[in-house]
């Protein structure tokens, strides 16, 4: 058999030939996948018995069906009549095996390894067995079996990192999985299957004691049930407050604040149009608003008006508004400049302050959470801490959002938890994961001779 025609096929195994027995090499037929080549094929090669070390002999033939790599549009299927063996000393049997295929298996290597380099593309199970032509369940199986490159190292935790929950559904008693990653670099770590009880502390206390003290700092949330468990589990570690996070306080307290005072005016009224049209320039950095462009506005009776002048007269509604608002602009000014001085100024109450009365109940609740939290976001503000933040972990969790809708859900978690982690294509379990589909291509390319040839 000509070599080229070996490398066109997929064929890496040097003892295959075309079968004698057969006129035309390969034939146009119809299989249950559809229309294809079927290629007439023999392997024999002389075996000794791999019990008694004696020679074996042919006992007769056996035809097996193989499903090979496409060609264009046509699939491959090789018609391979495989010699059968009898050891005459201890009536041992055997067959000849194809290097190209597994043991017991009928598909070739080389279809199974592009399937499980497709786990990392944007598309289901479904879709990747349909353009490999072989069944969701190979594809799994076939990603599992690389389940080696994909186990943690219980030895090793950077010495900054971060997590975050994300929804995982059923998988979790919570509700809530966590994504842990290496801040450093952005890299994903590994995907813990609960945030609840103490199914997080549990993941991290099967590390070697010698890892999680190695951690220096640890950037999350503020979420209080993750203080004692980074605590407990690392004790060198100092925690950094999400920036984002510290944010999301004040911003979500401006909120509902703005709607209150919102439904607190008749829905046909001015006023109600105008805190429900105009809101984004509320939220909006103060130094970011425009001030020099006027535009007519029909709420408010056709007046030119800059989007600073709207701000200002959207304040000037309620006293609590504007209390609101200047607050949230000190949260702003606080984390753009990495204040700590001035944000402890800032959550810390001041009686003599003209808008601690006025200053709304929603608003109150967000500063006693920054208070609580006031030694993790000054830490934040460490110079060699800078840039530390919860950014590409969130990032992370919208692409998680991607994977579940693209899958139309997952059946457990280990299959959810290997798809994330292959994802992710700079994470550490992408890297092996490829790496070790190399690997099997160099042995697949240049397989070792493991037959006993006499």
């Amino acid at each position: 058999m000509d070599d080229s025609i070996k490398d066109a096929l997929g064929i890496t195994d040097t003892r295959v030939t075309f079968d004698e027995k057969f006129k035309q090499t390969h034939s146009e037929e119809i299989t249950p996948k559809g229309v294809a080549y079927v290629w007439n094929l023999k392997l024999s090669y002389p075996m000794n018995c791999p019990n008694c070390k004696k020679r074996m002999n042919y006992n007769g033939t056996k035809t097996v069906i193989h499903q090979a790599i496409p060609t264009g549009t046509k699939l491959n299927f090789f018609r391979i009549r495989k010699q059968k063996y009898l050891c005459k000393y201890c009536g041992n049997t055997e067959i000849a095996m194809l290097k190209d295929v597994n043991k017991r298996e009928h598909i070739f290597k080389a279809v199974k390894q592009k399937a499980a380099l497709d786990i990392a593309e944007d598309a289901s199970f479904k879709l990747i067995a349909k353009e490999n032509n072989i069944s969701a369940n190979t594809v799994t199986r076939t990603a599992l079996s690389l389940g080696a490159y994909l186990k943690p190292n219980y030895k090793f935790l950077p010495n900054h990192i971060a997590f975050d929950d994300f929804k995982s559904g059923k998988f979790s008693k919570s509700g809530m999985s966590i994504l842990l990653v290496n801040i450093s670099n952005h890299r994903t770590i590994d995907v813990i299957a609960d945030r609840g009880g103490k199914s997080l502390e549990k993941n991290f206390l099967t590390y070697t004691r010698k890892a999680p003290e190695a951690v220096m700092t640890v950037t999350v949330d503020l979420f209080s049930p993750y203080r004692p468990i980074i605590a407990n589990v690392f004790p060198n570690a100092i925690i950094l407050a999400d920036h984002f996070h510290v944010v999301v306080q004040a911003y979500t307290a401006l909120q509902q604040v703005r709607i209150r005072i919102m439904k607190g005016f008749k829905k046909d009224s001015r006023e109600h149009r105008q805190l429900s049209k105009f809101w984004k320039l509320i939220v909006k950095r103060n130094t970011d608003l425009n001030r020099s462009n006027r535009y007519r506005r029909r709420n408010f009776r056709g007046a030119m008006l800059t989007s600073e002048e709207i701000v200002q007269r959207l304040l000037q509604l309620s006293p609590e508004l504007r209390s609101a608002y200047n607050f949230y602009q000190d949260i702003l000014f606080v984390i753009q400049n990495q204040d700590a001085q001035l944000l402890k100024q800032k959550i810390w109450p001041d009686k003599d302050d003209p808008q601690y009365e006025a200053f709304p109940k929603e608003m109150n609740r967000a500063k006693l959470t920054l208070r609580r939290h006031y030694q993790e976001i000054s830490n934040s503000f460490i110079k060699d801490y800078k840039g530390y933040t919860n950014g590409p972990v969130e990032g992370c969790n919208n692409k998680i959002k991607v994977i579940k809708r693209t899958a139309y859900g997952f059946r457990n978690f280990t299959n959810f938890r290997l798809r994330i982690l292959v994802a992710f294509s700079t994470s550490f379990y992408s890297i092996n994961y490829k790496n070790s589909l190399k690997q099997l291509n160099k042995k697949t390319t240049n397989p070792p001779e493991r037959e006993l040839v006499a």
